[in-house]
């Protein structure tokens, strides 16, 4: 059959529309894979509280917050960047696949799928090396999983409920390669447990010295290890400002 002049561009048209659409199909595959949330990185319990980021290193897979001494909730998660090394400095050629952290997209949800907030968008910081022929570039970067009038609700539902309560939540990073390409990861979801007044308090002796109070004898809490972000752990009265009683009375649950 023959076609005519007209039928010949138009096919032309929409073979060349199917074939940039499969292009942008694999465009955003990349922009994907390219960066990707590898981990929340682990903590002590207690002590100082410093992590290596390193995929070698370990990972958490839950944390656990008491809502009575948390108003937000940060965690640091290691992110991996899969864009391989394209710099050359025998033909002096720059380095434009590092990647550069600018923000984070934050979805809050119950464990039925239920949303819990409408979601926000935080600023990061952070650069990412590029990866090598097997093996991607890591660094950590720390996001706000859980923000303060997020943390609001919890805390109401956890008092009433007094128990914890579960939620997830839903990242996406974004960030831009020195090139000026904008790269994302896929969503990625960790869940959080929290609880309302679940942690030991510990109030000095007299109890006046919790307000800062100079009062020669008060009683010595320095041995008292203080929690890491990410865990519960024992409170002590001085970084409240008052008694630990006084603290969640001023709640009002």
């Amino acid at each position: 059959m023959n076609a005519s002049p007209g039928l010949l561009t138009r096919l032309c048209a929409l073979a060349l529309l199917t074939a940039s659409g499969g292009l942008f199909a694999s465009a955003c595959a990349d922009n994907e894979s390219s960066l990707f949330i590898r981990q929340r990185m682990a903590v002590p319990a207690t002590g100082e509280c410093l992590v290596s980021c390193s995929p070698t290193e370990a990972a958490s897979h839950g944390d656990a917050i008491d809502s009575a001494y948390a108003g937000s909730h940060i965690a640091k998660l290691l992110v991996g960047n899969q864009v391989v090394q394209r710099g050359d400095s025998d033909v002096l050629r720059t380095e434009t696949s590092r990647v550069q952290l600018y923000e984070a997209e934050v979805r809050v949800s119950d464990m039925e799928g239920n949303p819990v907030n409408e979601g926000y968008v935080v600023p990061i910081n952070g650069v990412v090396d590029p990866g090598t022929s097997s093996n991607a570039g890591y660094n950590c970067t720390d996001v706000l999983l859980i923000d303060g009038a997020t943390m609001d609700d919890l805390r109401v539902q956890a008092a009433e409920l007094r128990r914890d309560v579960e939620v997830l939540a839903t990242v996406v990073i974004r960030g831009r390669t020195l090139g000026g390409q904008e790269v994302e990861t896929a969503e990625w979801s960790y869940p959080v447990r929290v609880c309302f007044n679940c942690s030991r308090c510990v109030d000095t002796i007299p109890p006046v010295c919790c307000s800062g109070a100079a009062v020669e004898e008060c009683e010595d809490l320095e041995e008292l290890e203080q929690s890491c972000g990410g865990t519960r752990g024992p409170q002590d009265c001085r970084n409240l400002g008052q008694t630990c009683a006084e603290h969640i009375a001023g709640f009002g649950l």
